[in-house]
């Protein structure tokens, strides 16, 4: 990067997967489009490295399409075939209810894809490249912004000054786009620790995720091609930080009693991922020549597949209405994309927020009231249907 000022249309703060589709999907919209990251670019010695994995629902994949990144998305990538939710908060750990949410019945398709998040961030990457209108700048970060009527003055890291009609903030739960626009959020810290890791089994999934509440957070085995799945496996600190401190094969055989071979052998787990688990919700998503996106806006655990399908619900949002117009800094436009995503974000975080509390609590009439509406559910085919379509962002 040689230019000490550069001249676009929208500056996107923040190269993870969020950040990078808005970036893709801007430029496809026609709109030049700058994202910098203060990391490295993703590369395949980084995708490989890189732990975690995102349940992609169909409404997401359909903007992963117009992007144009998805194909190369999908060639790796698992079709997500149902949902089987175990609850485990007894007296014991036994499984006391286990119902089965297939995809079948309510459409032709899948619900959607199992995809890694390395792999992901570095197709986007690539496909970043390929747009004339898009550009990635890595090893940067956005430390000053001047908003003007019609106009804002960006100062990044490296030296670097951009005039741009609207910044966006895709740079996390801890977005400094955020603080700068003087946008207040809420957060709560759970006592709970989230682990992420890649494991082999012995059992075909069958394209089935499953996630099992247990007393302390969900453990959940999300699908990848062949016999393998990523899981993540939420649990109060004090039992997050023994598992942590194990040896893989330690750590293999607690996972195998916790599982209790829903997934059958585990032959391998290895490459662990932690972080802590919390919940984070901006009181606004604009200011003047200002949106916020993803983890900016909204954050929370990774409980049926809500958070990164949230996230890219804001960037269909936000380009569908800069398609729209010239100015995709406008007040009015930015008005329209507050009022569309905001009353969504409130009530998935809300249910999500609920969720993860009820599987928390140490009160047995609390896991037993969300055994048995799981049970009611299951049971209920309008209700389980309806379910079905809400989470899939309907």
């Amino acid at each position: 990067m040689t230019d000490t000022r550069i001249d676009t249309d929208i500056v996107v703060a923040g190269g993870g997967l969020a950040g990078l589709a808005m970036t893709a999907r801007l430029a496809v919209a026609g709109y030049t489009t700058l994202c910098v990251d203060a990391g490295d670019r993703p590369g395949v010695e980084t995708a490989r490295n890189d732990r975690r994995t995102t349940a992609i629902l169909m409404s997401g994949i359909e903007t992963l399409r117009k992007t144009g990144a998805w194909d190369v998305m999908a060639a790796e990538a698992q079709s997500m075939m149902g949902l089987r939710i175990l609850d485990c908060g007894g007296r014991t750990a036994d499984i006391r209810e286990d119902v089965l949410f297939e995809a079948a019945e309510i459409g032709d398709g899948p619900f959607g894809w199992n995809v890694e998040n390395g792999k992901g961030r570095l197709a986007l990457a690539d496909r970043i490249d390929a747009l004339s209108r898009a550009e990635l700048i890595n090893g940067a970060k956005v430390i000053r912004s001047m908003v003007r009527r019609d106009a804002v003055f960006v100062s990044l890291s490296n030296g670097v000054s951009v005039r741009a009609k609207l910044l966006i903030g895709a740079d996390g739960r801890n977005s400094f786009v955020r603080k700068m626009a003087g946008i207040n959020h809420r957060e709560h810290v759970f006592a709970q620790k989230i682990i992420a890791c890649r494991v082999q089994h012995s059992e075909t999934h069958h394209g089935i995720s499953t996630e099992m509440h247990h007393v302390g957070g969900p453990l959940t085995f999300a699908p990848l091609p062949g016999n393998m799945s990523g899981v993540v496996w939420m649990s109060a600190n004090r039992d997050a930080d023994r598992l942590i401190s194990l040896d893989d094969e330690g750590f293999r055989s607690e996972l195998m009693t916790a599982s209790q071979g829903v997934a059958g052998e585990i032959t391998h787990a290895g490459n662990r991922a932690v972080w802590p688990s919390s919940i984070c919700v901006a009181h606004a998503l604009t200011a003047p020549r200002v949106a916020l996106v993803a983890e900016a806006a909204h954050a929370f655990p990774p409980i049926g597949a809500q958070g990164f399908n949230t996230s890219l619900r804001d960037v269909e949002t936000l380009a569908s209405l800069a398609e729209q117009t010239d100015d995709p800094g406008a007040p009015d436009l930015l008005r329209q994309y507050a009022r569309k995503r905001m009353p969504d974000i409130i009530a998935r975080t809300v249910g999500v927020d609920l969720l993860n509390r009820s599987v928390l609590s140490s009160v047995r009439l609390v896991r037993d009231l969300r055994r048995a509406g799981l049970g009611v559910l299951g049971r209920t085919a309008p209700a389980k249907r309806f379910a079905m379509r809400v989470g899939m962002g309907g």
